[in-house]
């Protein structure tokens, strides 16, 4: 039977973690623009003209615009939750490894 040495294991680089955290708050700040301008068409109903239809436009313009702001704004929340969590993964990762590697130089009388 065959053995997969690794099998069972995995290898955590906070520093890749830091960079996707990063990459994260990129994806949430892209998505934050549209969110505004969204807001501001949702804030400034459009003006077609005096009529049934065009108020009826108007009034489906503008609730498509705030339902598009919310959901572009519950997007950018969600990824800010991701970014805070890959950089609290990373953070303690990191002060593990620290923590280890004292150890070790302790041990080591190089403490």
């Amino acid at each position: 039977m065959h053995s997969d040495p690794g099998a069972g294991s995995f290898e955590v680089r906070p520093r890749e973690l830091l960079g996707l955290a990063d990459e994260l708050a990129a994806q949430r700040e892209a998505v934050r623009h549209p969110a505004d301008r969204l807001a501001a068409l949702g804030a400034d109903p459009l003006e077609p003209g005096a009529f049934a239809e065009a108020f009826a436009l108007r009034e489906a313009h503008t609730a498509a615009a705030l339902r598009m702001n919310q959901l572009a704004y519950a997007v950018a929340v969600a990824v800010g939750f991701a970014e805070e969590v890959t950089r609290a993964v990373a953070t303690g990762y990191q002060a593990a490894d620290e923590s280890v590697a004292d150890s070790y130089q302790s041990l080591s009388g190089r403490g």
